[in-house]
């Protein structure tokens, strides 16, 4: 958020795009995907990356202090708990990923 508002907008955007894609493309016919934990794990996607994509010596340190805290949680996007999203977990994290890069692009252009 001290990227500015147009910057964690486009990545809630991506975020929630990614995860109800994933959702609807691999979900179980009839199943019922709620909550915001996909938007949750597209933030995690962002920040896990964006050092990498930016290459900016404060959002390194960001990208390996929250993949070093709460990295484990990557493996929620895999099949586990009965009842639990994984396909809007993966679909968030994609979509996070995908905001870090296509912004990266924008933030070298202008």
């Amino acid at each position: 958020m001290l990227q500015g508002r147009g910057r964690i907008a486009r990545v809630t955007l991506a975020a929630m795009l990614g995860s109800g894609l994933c959702a609807w493309l691999l979900g179980a016919p009839g199943s019922v995907h709620i909550g915001a934990s996909g938007v949750i794990f597209g933030y995690l996607g962002y920040l896990m990356v964006s050092g990498w994509f930016e290459r900016n010596l404060l959002n390194i340190a960001l990208s390996v202090g929250v993949t070093a805290a709460w990295g484990g949680l990557v493996f929620g996007v895999m099949p586990g708990q009965p009842g639990i999203s994984w396909q809007a977990h993966l679909g968030g994290f994609v979509g996070g990923v995908l905001a870090a890069r296509s912004l990266r692009r924008m933030s070298r252009v202008t």
